[in-house]
């Protein structure tokens, strides 16, 4: 449920714009295994060597926080995961928590590269963090009942750690963050938009980008509360959506290669989340 949406990767024109890097050193074992994945030094890098590595970098940060806020009078949660610090995981969490319409949200529990969980039975509200989802689960459940909980139940469970596969994270709380993508195949010009209150908005700005690079623009894609990509082979393109960057990107790619690409790269690549 990362707030700030991936930076956009835009190629074109032979350019390549890359992502500001990040403050956070990556875990190795996952940075070697996250590049190894994407054949970051081969010819068919995602995006090309550079931003391929600075993809994995990103994944793999060692400071991957997270946080849980808690609301027990209507059992509304808010959370955050993948943040570079711990005050804007918190924060995060909060916000969301008062915008899903927690009448008295309190920040139960923040974790640096763990998983976590808060159960709950009515006031009586435990929480517990672990290595893998399952043992946080356990743990707040183990917690909650300690102070007298006879019904206890998870409410929430959020993992913010590197290649954390069998944690996974849940989905966001629902809310509105539309983009879009145009694309103009001739002369390769792009346009994006992210974060919009409504689909027309996030279409008329990807439009409007659009049309300051490219002569043929074409609305290609517009999504909430996802990732999205374009890969390209001079008109030959491929879009991917997903919750999921490194999902998107690779969807894409994929599709550019079925219409008949062969030397398929991305054009376009963030995340409005």
């Amino acid at each position: 449920m990362k707030r700030v949406a991936l930076l956009p990767i835009l190629l074109a024109a032979g350019l390549l714009m890359q992502p500001a890097p990040v403050s956070a050193a990556p875990d190795d074992a996952c940075y070697n295994r996250c590049v190894e994945f994407h054949s970051c030094y081969g010819a068919n890098a995602p995006g090309g060597l550079a931003q391929c590595l600075h993809m994995c970098w990103d994944i793999c940060k060692s400071d991957s926080w997270g946080a849980i806020a808690y609301s027990w009078t209507d059992k509304i949660a808010g959370w955050s995961y993948a943040q570079d610090d711990k005050a804007t995981a918190q924060r995060i969490a909060m916000q969301y928590c008062a915008k899903e319409g927690g009448a008295k949200c309190i920040l139960q529990t923040s974790f640096n590269n763990l998983c976590s969980a808060v159960a709950a039975d009515r006031d009586l509200v435990a929480w517990g963090t672990s290595d893998t989802k399952s043992k946080a689960y356990l743990r707040a459940m183990a917690e909650c009942e300690k102070i007298g909980g006879k019904k206890c139940a998870v409410e929430v469970s959020v993992c913010s750690a590197p290649n954390n596969v069998s944690g996974g994270t849940p989905e966001p709380p629902k809310a509105i963050s539309w983009g879009a993508i145009a694309y103009s195949s001739g002369d390769m010009g792009a346009g994006w938009s992210q974060g919009k209150a409504d689909r027309a908005s996030a279409e008329r700005e990807a439009m409007n980008a659009c049309s300051q690079h490219g002569k043929a623009c074409v609305l290609r894609n517009a999504f909430n509360k996802a990732c999205g990509a374009l890969a390209a082979d001079r008109d030959i393109t491929g879009l991917g959506t997903s919750a999921n960057p490194r999902d998107a990107q690779q969807q894409a790619i994929t599709e550019c290669q079925k219409a008949g690409g062969t030397r398929c790269a991305l054009h376009v690549a963030f995340c409005s989340m």
